[in-house]
């Protein structure tokens, strides 16, 4: 498997939309059994168009780096990268954020999501920053113990209940 890890560009925006619908789709499935997560996972009607317009402003930005995973001409993952201002009440004023991580359920366990890390990681130092995020959904395990391993560390717990 050829794979090439690049910058996202314009032109790449339709692929990238396709998969950030299978990472929504991913997520809605990890909350299947739960009618509360299911229902705080539903998309708005024009959830492509939003999504779109968001990539591109972060494709665009100083402030982000869309990353993709390109085997044999195909885009298989991507990565959005962001750095955000931190709450006015602490010194770290600007935190790196890892948006969205997502790579095609065929390709997965080949080292791209490290790839993508890797990548994030020398952009963000690069900028000056020294403190990283990332989310995950509560019910992926898999993923939380990747970032665990990549040295990320339980920092926040966001809870939330139906009113």
């Amino acid at each position: 498997m050829a794979l090439l890890i690049r910058k996202a560009k314009v032109s790449d925006i339709k692929f990238l939309v396709s998969l950030a619908k299978e990472l929504m789709d991913h997520n809605r499935q990890l909350a299947r059994n739960d009618i509360t997560r299911s229902e705080l996972l539903q998309p708005v009607d024009n959830v492509s168009s939003l999504w779109r317009r968001w990539a591109l402003k972060s494709i665009k930005s100083s402030n982000g780096l869309v990353l993709v995973a390109e085997s044999n001409g195909e885009i298989i993952g991507y990565s959005i990268n962001l750095i955000k201002e931190n709450v006015k009440v602490h010194k770290i004023r600007k935190i790196g954020h890892v948006s969205d991580l997502y790579v095609s359920q065929g390709y997965r366990n080949k080292g791209i999501a490290t790839k993508f890390m890797k990548e994030a990681l020398k952009w963000f130092k690069k900028k000056g920053l020294k403190y990283l995020s990332i989310a995950v959904h509560a019910k992926n395990t898999k993923a939380h113990k990747i970032y665990k391993r990549w040295g990320f560390f339980d920092y926040h717990t966001e809870m939330r209940r139906k009113i």
